[in-house]
């Protein structure tokens, strides 16, 4: 009897522990870009990339706990072929979006804040590109369930310039869901 006594009182306190968190309604924001997306993308001439356009796929899944969402972007266009991958939050610590990105053309991984400006989420980080401290502002905007931009601004020093402008537009769901 004692044994079971013990059993049962080892047994309560973890029951009654903390709440395991939830997600932050901020995420609802980047939970709305699950599913997979055509791309539609138009570079601008600038002094580290030609001018040019690339179509590709965008896949987003939710990520552990719903506490992220994972990006796959796979295109092909008049640069060659490009790979990337993200991973989107909301860091409550901060208060900000962040983004953490890696992709098959630049060294490393990025990492973006961004904040709720208007309709708008902008985001704003630093990378070095040919030897040069470049700012990078991205605004996505125009969202709907079916369909967002996205439009990069650099800085390298002399003024802000439109970098690249990708249109997402959502394919249409399986007919069958699946479970």
């Amino acid at each position: 009897e004692k044994s079971e006594a013990k059993k049962e009182k080892s047994a309560a306190p973890a029951a009654s522990g903390p709440a395991m968190p939830k997600p932050a309604a901020e995420m609802k924001a980047l939970r709305a870009l699950v599913g997979t997306w055509k791309t539609e993308e138009t570079f601008e001439q600038s002094a580290v990339m030609p001018a040019g356009t690339a179509t590709g796929t965008n896949t987003v899944r939710l990520g552990p706990g719903g506490f992220t969402v994972l990006m796959e972007e796979r295109s092909r266009g008049s640069l060659g072929d490009f790979s990337g991958h993200g991973v989107l939050t909301w860091d409550p610590n901060e208060k900000a979006y962040k983004t953490y990105w890696s992709d098959s053309m630049t060294p490393g991984v990025t990492i973006s804040t961004g904040h709720q400006e208007g309709e708008n989420i902008v985001y704003t980080s630093e990378v070095m590109m040919g030897g040069k401290k470049m700012s990078i502002r991205e605004v996505v905007s125009d969202r709907t369930p079916a369909s967002y931009t996205l439009t990069e601004f650099m800085n390298d020093g002399s003024g802000e310039k439109k970098s690249m402008t990708i249109k997402f537009t959502k394919q249409e769901a399986s007919a069958t869901p699946k479970k």
